[in-house]
């Protein structure tokens, strides 16, 4: 999927919950998830690793300090 050149946040906003229904980006329910460690931090946000699930699949999480929605976006 393409983001169009834009700075109306809703326009981002669109395309992320498109992106969402359509498959492009999984969404997992954060409460789901195990065994949380931070495994980084930066400028950017926080890496952490995480059970998915109580099982042994490991995932990596990313928060972002940011609310800028066309930034989160277009990463």
């Amino acid at each position: 999927m393409k983001t169009e050149k834009n700075n109306n946040p809703s326009v981002y906003i669109d395309w992320l919950e498109k992106a969402i229904s359509e498959d492009y980006i999984k969404n997992y329910d954060y409460a789901k998830f195990t065994n949380k460690e931070e495994i980084n931090s930066g400028s950017y946000g926080n890496i952490f690793r995480a059970n998915w699930n109580d099982s042994d699949t490991v995932m990596v999480l990313k928060s972002s300090y940011s609310s800028d929605i066309k930034e989160i976006v277009n990463e």
